[in-house]
């Protein structure tokens, strides 16, 4: 499988992207000049591939934009002893929300990025943070039924 990152701020060459021992670049390819991506939908220089995906820390300190190549579907569960917002994807794993403090259905339409929930409990400290190739698709509210 390849990751593939777009540089939106400027051509990929060295020092502009991370090149580490965990992950193996496979290619690089830079445009003649700025130019509009449909797949990220925005303008890029050029882009990267690697064997593995980037860390979140990766990605934003290079200010790269990843390739969501996969799509988890989240149902939100609740708000937890903190007040983040609680979302369990189709695996079972709970995901939670640490930066919104506005209703939660503008966090989702910005795309905040998520954290899961340290030993998946619903109360759990955020964890590692949802990598950058995911997509989310938020589902519908289940309707409450009176019992």
């Amino acid at each position: 499988m390849k990751y593939r990152y777009y540089s939106t701020q400027r051509p990929v060459m060295p020092g502009s992207y991370p090149n580490n021992r965990y992950v193996k670049v496979l290619e690089i390819h830079n445009f003649d000049q700025k130019e509009f991506v449909q797949e990220i939908g925005q303008e890029a220089w050029g882009y990267i591939e690697y064997d593995k995906p980037l860390d979140y820390f990766e990605v934003m300190a290079y200010e790269l934009v990843a390739v969501k190549i996969k799509t988890l579907h989240l149902r939100y569960k609740g708000v937890d002893d903190w007040g983040r917002y609680v979302y369990e994807d189709e695996n079972g794993k709970l995901w939670k929300n640490v930066n919104c403090c506005t209703p939660r259905e503008v966090c989702e339409r910005r795309g905040d990025t998520l954290n899961s929930s340290a030993g998946n409990e619903f109360d759990g400290e955020p964890d590692c943070y949802m990598g950058a190739h995911i997509q989310v698709v938020y589902l519908p509210d289940e309707a409450v039924q009176d019992e």
